[in-house]
C-alpha cells in the first residue's frame, strides 16, 4: 500500500487561533487552533511556525516537535512548505503573503478573516496568489460547521423556507465578528443585494453600526452589542415556516417549525418545542482542516474561497464607507 501524500504547513501567527486556544487541552475532542488540527491530521504534516515572540516559539517547538522562526524569510527558504497558514493580525496579511511569495511559492494559501480592513489589499492578495498559482481560503469557519451545513440542506430542500426576515447581535466589530455572519448568511441565501446603515454608534477603530443587509428572499438587520459585560453573537431569523436560532455564536442552533394553533382555529404557531441541530463548536478547526482535505483532492467542499470572501469583503467596505461619511 502506498503512503499517504502529506502535505506540509507552516503557520505564521502563534496566537489564539494560531496556536494557543487549545495549548493546554489534550483531547481530541477540542480543536479550536490551526496548530492542533494540522498536527493530529493525517493528511497534514505541521512541520513549522513563524512568530516574533520568543515565548510562542518556543512554546510551539516544545509542543510540537518542529522548527519555529522569527522571519517568514528564514522559514519559506529552510522549509518550503506546501501550505501556508496566515493567522497574524488582520493588519498584517498583506504584508505577510508578500513575504511569503518574495521567497517561496506554496500551493495553497490559508488567511484568518477578514483579508484585510481595506478592499484594496484585499484585492491585491487576491491578484499576488493567482499570480503565484496559489489557490486561497479564508477561515470563515462557520460555513463547514456540521450545523450550519443541515441547515443550508434543508434550505436546499425547502424543509426550511424563504422568504425570511431577521436580526443578528453582534460583538466586537464589524470585521472581527459581523464579518462571520455576513459571510455565513452569504453562504445560506446568496449575495447580498443592497446594504443601509441605521446607526453609526460610537466610533472604534473596528467601527460598530447598525445597519441592514438584503438578499433576493429576505433581510437581516444587524445590531451591535452595547453591554460590554456579554460576548454576545445570536441571530434570530423568521422562515416562512418556522423560526432559526443561532445562540452562542452559533454554537447552539435551534428550529422551531409552524404548527397549528390548537386553541385558535386558522393560525399558526411556533412549536414548543424546538429541534436541536448540533453545530460542535468544539472541534471549529477539525471541519476546516477536513473540508480542506477534500479542497485538495479536487472534491466539493464549502470552504470560503477567494471570491467568496471578496464578496464578504464588498459587504464590509460598504457598510464601513458608510460610516465614515
Amino acid at each position: 500500500m502506498s503512503a499517504i501524500l502529506k502535505y506540509s504547513v507552516v503557520i505564521i501567527g502563534l496566537g489564539n487561533i494560531g496556536m494557543k486556544y487549545d495549548f493546554d487541552n489534550h483531547s481530541e475532542e477540542i480543536i479550536l487552533t490551526h496548530a492542533k488540527s494540522f498536527h493530529i491530521n493525517k493528511n497534514f504534516n505541521l512541520i513549522g511556525g513563524v512568530d516574533l515572540k520568543e515565548k510562542n516559539l518556543n512554546a510551539f517547538k516544545k509542543k510540537y516537535k518542529c522548527n519555529g522562526f522569527s522571519e517568514i524569510k528564514e522559514a519559506m527558504i529552510n522549509l518550503c512548505p506546501d501550505i501556508v497558514i496566515i493567522s497574524s493580525p488582520t493588519n498584517k496579511h498583506f504584508e505577510n503573503i508578500k513575504e511569503v511569495f518574495k521567497y517561496h511559492t506554496p500551493k495553497i494559501i490559508i488567511c484568518e478573516k477578514p483579508l484585510s480592513y481595506e478592499i484594496n489589499e484585499s484585492k491585491k492578495i487576491l491578484e499576488l496568489c493567482k499570480f503565484n498559482n496559489a489557490k486561497l481560503f479564508i477561515n470563515y469557519f462557520r460555513r463547514v460547521l456540521p450545523g450550519n451545513l443541515k441547515i443550508l440542506s434543508l434550505i436546499n430542500s425547502k424543509e426550511i423556507r424563504t422568504p425570511f426576515q431577521g436580526t443578528c447581535i453582534y460583538s466586537k466589530g464589524l470585521f472581527n465578528s459581523s464579518s462571520h455572519f455576513i459571510n455565513l448568511f452569504e453562504f445560506l441565501f446568496g449575495k447580498v443585494k443592497n446594504i443601509k446603515l441605521i446607526n453609526k454608534n460610537k466610533s472604534l477603530s473596528d467601527p460598530e453600526p447598525d445597519f441592514e443587509i438584503g438578499f433576493d428572499e429576505g433581510n437581516i438587520i444587524f445590531l451591535s452589542n452595547k453591554n460590554s459585560n456579554i460576548f454576545l453573537n445570536d441571530a434570530e431569523l423568521i422562515m416562512e415556516n418556522g423560526k432559526l436560532n443561532f445562540e452562542n455564536g452559533g454554537e447552539d442552533i435551534f428550529w422551531k417549525p409552524i404548527i397549528d394553533d390548537k386553541r385558535f382555529s386558522g393560525y399558526k404557531v411556533l412549536a414548543k418545542q424546538a429541534q436541536i441541530i448540533k453545530n460542535d463548536f468544539d472541534r471549529i478547526q477539525f471541519y476546516f482542516t477536513e473540508q480542506l482535505n477534500l479542497a485538495i483532492k479536487g472534491q466539493e467542499n464549502f470552504l470560503c474561497n477567494s471570491q467568496d470572501a471578496f464578496d464578504t469583503q464588498k459587504v464590509l467596505q460598504k457598510i464601513k464607507s458608510n460610516y465614515e461619511l
